[in-house]
C-alpha cells in the first residue's frame, strides 16, 4: 500500500486536516488586543475606600466603594476606641501629621466595623488599616500619637488597643511624655453655672459617647462646668468659640 493510498480519500488525492480553531483556555486570561477578561474588574470601578482627607489625629475624610460606606460618597470617619488630642491642644499637631503619613491622601484602606456604625453626628465608627496593612487605630495608640479610649458597645479589638495604651503609657512615648496632666483651674475664675447661658447657645455634645472634637460641630455649643469632650479653652463655658 503506497503513500498515498493510506492519506488519501480514495481517489489518490491527499486530504488535508482541518485546521484546529484555537479555544481560550477558561479561567486564564485572555491575550492582548482580544479584549478584556469577563472576570476582569473593570479598572474604572474604586475597589477600595479611599482617603481624600484627614481632619485630625483620629477623624479623617473617606470616599467609599459600597458596602459599609456608599459607593462614590465622601463620608466622615472617626477611628474607634482612640482619642487624638483636640485641635489647638498639646501635641494635637504631631497626631495629625502621624495620621496623615499612615493614610495619605488618595490611598487605599481596608475598614471594618463594630456593633454601632454612626454616632449622633453622622460619623461613621471604624476601624481602619492603611495599604502596608498597618491597623491605623492601634499604631497611633502604640507610638503615644492618641490615647486609647473605650466607648461601648464597639469593643471588638479593645484588649489590643488597650494593651497598646499602657506600653505607651509606661514608655512615655509621644503625648504622655510630651503633655503634661491638666493644671487646675484657679478658684477665683470658675465657669459659670449651667444655667447661666446668656449667649443662647445650643447644648455640647453630652458624655458617654465616641469623643466630639470642634471640627465636628458648626460653631459655638454651651458645655458649662462639665465640659465632658474638653471643648472649652478659655473657661468661660464656651466650647468651639475660637477655632
Amino acid at each position: 500500500m503506497t503513500i498515498g493510498e493510506l492519506a488519501g480519500d480514495g481517489d489518490g488525492q491527499v486530504s488535508t486536516p482541518p485546521t484546529p480553531i484555537p479555544v481560550q483556555p477558561k479561567g486564564r486570561p485572555q491575550e492582548p488586543g482580544i479584549g478584556p477578561s469577563p472576570a476582569e474588574p473593570s479598572k474604572s470601578v474604586a475597589q477600595h475606600p479611599t482617603v481624600v482627607g484627614v481632619i485630625d489625629g483620629d477623624t479623617i475624610d473617606v470616599r467609599g466603594a459600597g458596602g459599609i460606606l456608599p459607593a462614590g460618597v465622601t463620608s466622615r470617619v472617626r477611628l474607634l476606641t482612640i482619642d487624638a488630642p483636640e485641635k489647638g491642644a498639646c501635641y494635637s499637631r504631631d497626631a495629625t501629621a502621624r495620621t496623615k503619613a499612615l493614610l495619605p491622601k488618595g490611598s487605599g484602606v481596608r475598614i471594618e466595623r463594630d456593633t454601632k456604625l454612626k454616632d449622633p453626628y453622622g460619623r461613621y465608627l471604624l476601624y481602619v488599616w492603611n495599604e502596608q496593612g498597618v491597623f491605623v487605630n492601634d499604631s497611633l495608640v502604640r507610638s503615644g500619637h492618641a490615647k486609647g479610649v473605650l466607648y461601648p458597645p464597639n469593643d471588638a479589638h479593645w484588649p489590643k488597643i488597650s494593651q497598646a495604651n499602657e506600653t505607651a503609657r509606661k514608655a512615655g512615648a509621644g503625648l504622655w511624655s510630651a503633655c503634661p496632666g491638666p493644671a487646675p483651674k484657679p478658684a477665683e475664675t470658675p465657669k459659670p453655672a449651667d444655667a447661666d447661658n446668656p449667649a443662647g447657645l445650643p447644648p455640647g455634645p453630652p458624655a458617654g459617647i465616641q469623643d466630639v472634637d470642634c471640627s465636628d460641630l458648626s460653631g459655638a455649643v454651651w458645655v458649662g462646668a462639665a465640659d465632658p469632650h474638653r471643648l472649652d479653652r478659655d473657661g468661660d463655658g464656651i466650647g468651639c468659640d475660637s477655632k
